[in-house]
């Protein structure tokens, strides 16, 4: 539980999502694809899928070196899963205005238009399409926030012996994490995706100081990722969604 393990918590999910979606790119640019970067863009559920198995393993090393199982970062308890699902619809009308907020208000103080970019729902292939919708809201929902707030929270707070570090930390990591998911080229784009998640981000961060319950955010987190992926599966049908 030193120092460096909660810093390197902090931080692995941005360095997980820079590499996988560089492997990505690299691997385009040798299937002889024209623009690479662009091609792999269309895969971010992929590149997020990947960095949260390699979360997942980082948080099993760590937990394993304190003697202690996954699911005390989940707080899962099956005979408080009903009263769990509907708080974490609460929490889930709770979010939505600020998710609307840093979405909606960054992209226009960046791009001048209320329209946030939509390279995020572009056509898979169906099948790879379907198996992102099936993988990537369990995997995120899992790995995600049990990163920054099951993990990093607690032992911000009795390490370092701050609640305001506790909250702050994994709130400001959680959103800034989004900047290389996908990588694209160009500060407004950067930018947009660095800040866009902030208020969203220190909204969950605060839910669960006050509440100590990460299991409803999960839920919570679980639908908002499905809407994410949805978008991509409509797409791949040819339905538009922009």
């Amino acid at each position: 539980m030193g120092n460096k393990a909660i810093l390197f918590t902090l931080c692995m999910r941005t360095i997980f999502f820079l590499v996988f979606g560089l492997v990505m790119i690299l691997i385009f640019n040798l299937l002889g694809s024209s623009d690479a970067m662009k091609e792999a863009e269309k895969w971010w559920p992929y590149q997020a899928i990947l960095a949260n198995v390699a979360s997942f393993i980082v948080l099993k090393y760590l937990l394993n070196k304190e003697d202690k199982s996954y699911n005390t970062i989940l707080h899962f308890k099956k005979e408080k899963l009903g009263k769990d699902v509907l708080k974490g619809l609460l929490y889930l009308l709770i979010s939505f205005p600020f998710a609307a907020i840093g979405l909606y208000g960054v992209s226009y103080l960046v791009f001048g238009t209320m329209q946030p970019p939509a390279n995020m729902m572009q056509a898979l292939p169906l099948g790879a399409a379907i198996i992102a919708l099936i993988l990537f809201p369990l995997s995120n929902a899992l790995v995600e926030l049990p990163t920054y707030f099951g993990y990093a929270f607690p032992r911000i707070e009795k390490k370092w012996g701050s609640v305001a570090l506790a909250i702050i930390l994994p709130a400001l990591f959680l959103s800034l994490q989004h900047g290389p998911l996908p990588i694209v080229l160009g500060g407004a784009y950067i930018s947009w995706r660095l800040l866009a998640f902030i208020p969203l981000a220190f909204v969950v961060a605060i839910i669960f100081h006050k509440t100590r319950n990460i299991t409803p955010l999960l839920i919570a987190h679980y639908v908002m990722d499905l809407q994410m992926v949805i978008y991509v599966l409509l797409a791949s049908l040819g339905i538009s969604v922009v």
